[in-house]
């Protein structure tokens, strides 16, 4: 018979699993206590424009020699969402009190390259990434640590300052994001945040949507109210969504990204769909090594919660590796962001 100290160390991390609510701010940032648990120059980068709708979108066209190297591994493909925390320049505090405008911290930069670098994804779908500048600092910061994902495409909406950007070894085979989305709330006007990404990739199982979102904050607003601006949000995602399924009714779809919102929400219901429906988006459920499901932690109110999300289309399901689709926890998370990457095996 097994020792009871024996017994209750083993399953101590179950014993200690919690679960963690919270209304957050994505712009705070402190080294937080783990619940149970321990705690180059310029890209020479060809960017014609290529239209989309009435926007105009950047994307690369760098040769797709790479795509086969990625077929032959016969690992999977590995793709990542994961929120990189304002790589971008903005106002920063500074140790000692005052501000000053700067770029992120190069410590948080080099742990944010070497957990991107330890999974070796294939695609990289970003939010919080600044300029097309900043995307490619990253993408050349990769390579030189031996990542190479030579493919991009940046976009964003009306916040002109955190962009949402996807980074590929495959190459964009189309880029259908979108800048100019409006919705009303009290017929008052209002402009999506940060767009909806939207490229196709041709992958084995047939060419494939990603579909990247950065959803409002919970930080609230004078003049309207944070949820209901998330929830209309999240409905002109879905909308894109069934545009795509209306003209063809088994695309292949990976909707990701930071959707600032919880599981039974408004806007994860609206952007999910109905359940078990041809057109219902499931999501992948990813969990850490100790099978915890939250992906952010809000240092101001010391909470964690689960707002990133990979959800599939039912003609994307039969593809999914579960066994090596995950949260990537490594111990130096919070070194490098304040949410953790998503990240997802598709069969071949």
């Amino acid at each position: 018979m097994k020792r009871l100290d024996q017994i209750i160390f083993k399953n101590a991390p179950r014993i200690l699993l919690g679960a963690f609510f919270l209304c957050c701010s994505c712009e705070e940032k402190a080294t937080p206590e783990e619940p149970s648990a321990q705690n180059p120059g310029p890209v020479k980068n060809s960017t014609p424009v290529k239209e989309s709708g009435n926007v105009i979108q950047k994307i690369s066209t760098k040769p797709a020699e790479s795509t086969e190297a990625a077929a032959e591994t016969g690992e999977g493909i590995r793709f990542m969402a994961y929120n990189i925390e304002n790589y971008l320049t903005m106002t920063r505090y500074v140790t000692g009190g005052g501000k000053v405008s700067s770029p992120k911290d190069p410590k948080e930069v080099a742990a944010l390259v070497k957990i991107i670098v330890d999974e070796k994804p294939d695609i990289l779908g970003i939010c919080e990434i600044g300029t097309e500048a900043d995307l490619k600092d990253l993408q050349q910061r990769l390579k030189a640590e031996g990542l190479d994902l030579p493919h991009y495409v940046h976009t964003g909406g009306i916040d002109s300052t955190r962009r949402l950007g996807i980074l590929s070894t495959f190459a964009i085979a189309g880029n259908h994001s979108k800048q100019e989305l409006t919705y009303e709330i009290n017929g008052h006007e209002r402009m999506m945040g940060r767009g909806i990404l939207d490229v196709t990739i041709d992958l084995p199982g047939g060419t494939t949507h990603f579909i990247g979102l950065h959803l409002k904050s919970k930080r609230e607003l004078e003049d309207f109210d944070q949820a209901e601006i998330r929830l209309n949000e999240a409905r002109l995602a879905r909308e894109h969504c069934d545009v795509i399924f209306a003209e063809d009714a088994n695309a292949r779809i990976v909707l990701y990204g930071d959707m600032n919102d919880t599981r039974k929400t408004p806007p994860l219901a609206m952007l999910m769909g109905k359940y078990k429906s041809d057109t219902y988006m499931g999501d992948v459920f990813a969990k850490d090594s100790r099978e915890h499901l939250w992906t952010h932690f809000w240092s101001y109110q010391q909470q964690y919660a689960r707002f990133d999300w990979v959800m599939i289309s039912p003609s994307v399901y039969p593809d999914v590796d579960q066994a090596n689709s995950y949260i990537a926890d490594p111990e130096i998370w919070n070194d490098a962001s304040d949410h953790r990457a998503v990240v997802v095996t598709l069969k071949k």
